[in-house]
């Protein structure tokens, strides 16, 4: 999900996150009476509230230490964050409208840490300060919100890519999960991930040439599905059919000609070049997902 713009007013930093959400609801005055947060506000939330660094501590940092101590922790830039939250507020999706009441900002930090870090209900509840319920409640809460962006955030374009032929990179990538129950043996073959060596789910990702922002996003499926099969019966083969454009992947879909074209030794220097970087780029997008914990590691809810 690819993150508005947002002010780097540097804003003093209050004894509690309630007497933080009254200084920036003062601050912006919004006729439509939504709570924007600046990336600084949310740096500084993060850096002096929740995870209690001193006042003394922040400010003797540079700002690319404090911008390298948030990433830590919450995996995004604190600008992206703030875009997150007032997406929430402001989004068409009925699903992922968080209501004023219901509205905290130390409850969403406390969902991006999870993703980001991906802790145990028992750490969570040092970190935070909030026993084991509340902590899975508010958690979970916000990371479903966020997740139900997906309907807003990943979608093809309205303008069809315009006149571009080649219009995104396609490739699958693993997640490791906790084994899966079987009905008979103790382990299920299908989920096997040959990357992991373990039990794993198999995501197909579409990446835009144009803007490098995700447009498509298929699964999960059993690891043991190759991106081929997922290819050419999941739908992104047809939705290529149907739109007349083409995506760019790896060797693996060489048999689909029409639809991907993938590396070809008779091809110029150029071409070769630009599919080169195409792809290389998409393995980066892959490997950015993996900088947040419940990604990386054995996902176990």
């Amino acid at each position: 999900m690819e993150p508005i713009a947002t002010t780097n007013a540097i804003v003093s930093t209050p004894t509690s996150t309630n007497t933080m959400v009254e200084v920036a609801s003062d601050d912006d005055e919004h006729d439509n009476g939504l709570l924007v947060f600046t990336a600084n506000e949310i740096l500084m939330i993060r850096l002096k509230l929740v995870l209690d660094y001193k006042k003394r501590r922040i400010r003797r940092a540079k700002k690319q230490t404090n911008l390298d101590r948030f990433r830590g922790h919450f995996g995004s830039n604190p600008n992206v964050l703030a875009e997150i939250l007032e997406d929430l507020q402001t989004t068409d999706v009925e699903e992922a409208q968080v209501p004023a009441e219901k509205l905290n900002i130390k409850h969403f930090l406390m969902a991006m840490h999870h993703l980001k870090r991906y802790p145990t209900e028992i750490e969570r509840e040092g970190i935070f300060d909030i026993s084991h319920m509340w902590g899975r409640n508010c958690c979970w809460f916000y990371v479903e919100k966020v997740q139900a962006l997906k309907a807003q955030k990943i979608a093809w374009p309205d303008d069809n890519f315009g006149t571009d032929i080649w219009v995104l990179t396609v490739d699958g990538t693993h997640c490791w999960i906790q084994e899966p129950q079987h009905p008979t043996w103790s382990q299920d073959s299908k989920f096997f991930s040959h990357k992991y060596g373990k039990a794993g789910v198999n995501y197909e990702l579409g990446i835009s040439l144009g803007d490098g922002h995700l447009v498509w996003l298929n699964g999960p499926f059993r690891a043991g599905l190759n991106d081929i099969h997922i290819f050419t019966t999941h739908g992104l083969k047809r939705k290529l059919r149907s739109t007349g454009k083409m995506a760019i992947g790896d060797g693996g879909y060489s048999s689909h000609p029409y639809q991907v074209s993938t590396p070809n030794s008779h091809e110029s220097k150029q071409c070769k070049k630009f599919k080169s970087r195409a792809l290389k780029r998409h393995e980066r997008f892959n490997g950015l997902t993996k900088a947040f914990d419940c990604l990386s590691g054995r996902f176990w809810h």
